[in-house]
């Protein structure tokens, strides 16, 4: 099955850009209005896995998601565009013995691209993941280690502040991966979490 991949550089190229962008936004506005912004949040949720069509079928389950990031880039205004990293712990609820006695429970990690728009007490934000690899806790009955991989998850994520640089976050993402090896056909995932966020992002320059 082929796997498909972001280009080597892309990432760099995407940061190149940034930094363009913001110099000359920076330039044309005396330089005032475009701050670094830096921020992690760690979020508790729940979800489903699987995918019952897939060659070898995994039907949905329930599953546990402890997501944690952290992201930077800029905020122009009431706008920040930067980079998202998330490492991801994920546990399986559903009995193995009711989903053909799979255990879909492992780790991921995914980096991608953040936009969100700020109005001084509350946030709307769009995640798009531009890689992001999962694997499995427990091998295959071979002793294979079975990961996959993705290039088109996505995330949306409501903020509201509570004091100072502290808030809460209402996070939905889902995403669709292939396989890399061990357990063959796709896997699709779905969640919903909440959780506290430490970010400088004030929306109005100041921090």
């Amino acid at each position: 099955m082929t796997i498909v991949r972001p280009k080597k550089y892309f990432l760099l190229v995407v940061i190149a850009l940034f930094g363009t962008s913001f110099k000359a936004a920076a330039a044309s506005s005396g330089g005032s209005s475009v701050k670094p912004s830096i921020g992690a949040m760690m979020l508790f949720g729940s979800g489903q896995m699987g995918n019952t069509d897939s060659v070898n079928a995994i039907p949905n389950r329930d599953m546990l998601y402890t997501p944690i990031a952290v992201f930077a880039g800029f905020n122009v205004k009431k706008l920040r565009i930067g980079l998202n990293y998330e490492y991801n712990i994920v546990g399986q609820t559903s009995d193995p013995s009711s989903v053909l006695n799979q255990n879909v429970g492992g780790k991921g990690s995914a980096a991608g691209l953040r936009l969100e728009y700020y109005n001084g007490t509350t946030s709307f934000g769009l995640i798009y993941r531009l890689s992001e690899k999962y694997t499995l806790d427990k091998p295959t009955i071979g002793g294979q280690t079975s990961e996959y991989e993705g290039t088109s998850g996505y995330g949306i994520q409501f903020y509201r502040q509570l004091k100072n640089k502290i808030g809460i976050v209402v996070d939905y993402s889902m995403g669709s991966m292939k396989s890399a090896g061990g357990i063959s056909g796709d896997i699709n995932w779905s969640r919903a979490s909440l959780g506290l966020v430490f970010t400088n992002f004030t929306g109005s320059g100041k921090r």
